[in-house]
């Protein structure tokens, strides 16, 4: 059956294919390409569990920090999709040239896109109601029956590196790891995604599922740092 960048100075590739530009502040030498890479870790064993068969997320400002300085670097991107892949198999989502330093954090914002903004992705914008604006959409089936779960809530997701990260010479790499076996459990009950009072749950569910982040050069799904 889930998934950073700061200023870069060179256009931007995102993991649909399109071409997004970056703006840039702040200084630094930059060398070596770094990318982010995401991964849907830890099958579901539970047999009522919904069968998830596409997952995908909108996500627009990511960055790097480090501390204890707090020195970051951001990336302000076009809206990028995630599209998770749910062989388990590790997705590049994006990739650029960072800064020379040493850092501990990545910062990335999972983001209902604006009416007049361009998405990669029509399926995150429906209609003319300011409510049919997406970030996450989840499909599959529950109990036989289809379903297509839509989140509209945006979300600012803050995760620690395992281990941090030296750039500026060399491809790098950083995976994240997303558990979507927690998407629809609550408690330990199974959710039913086409039941909206299990909307606010399942939201808190689809932050809390992204779960650590590594360098990851092979792009293997296993942390280079152990």
């Amino acid at each position: 059956m889930l998934g950073i960048l700061f200023i870069i100075l060179l256009a931007f590739t995102t993991g649909c294919g399109d071409d997004s530009t970056i703006n840039t502040t702040g200084t630094g030498n930059t060398s070596g390409s770094t990318s982010m890479s995401v991964k849907l870790d830890e099958s579901v064993t539970d047999a009522n569990y919904p069968v998830i068969t596409e997952a995908k997320a909108l996500i627009t400002e990511v960055e790097l920090e480090t501390e204890p300085s707090g020195t970051s670097h951001e990336i302000h991107i076009l809206p990028v999709v995630i599209y998770f892949n749910t062989g388990g198999q590790v997705i590049t989502v994006t990739s650029g040239t960072l800064p020379s330093g040493t850092w501990n954090k990545i910062k990335l914002q999972i983001h209902k896109p604006e009416d007049s903004e361009a998405i990669p992705d029509q399926e995150f914008r429906e209609g003319t109601s300011g409510n049919q604006r997406y970030s996450f959409i989840i499909k599959g089936t529950y109990n036989g029956s289809s379903f297509v779960y839509k989140s509209r809530k945006s979300v600012n997701l803050v995760i620690n590196l395992t281990a941090p990260l030296v750039t500026g010479s060399g491809e790098k790499n950083i995976t994240m790891l997303v558990n979507p076996g927690l998407w629809f459990l609550n408690n330990g009950n199974v959710l039913d995604p086409t039941n909206s009072a299990n909307d606010d749950t399942i939201d808190d569910n689809l932050k809390n599922s992204f779960k650590r982040a590594f360098r990851d050069d092979n792009k293997d799904g296993v942390s280079d740092d152990n």
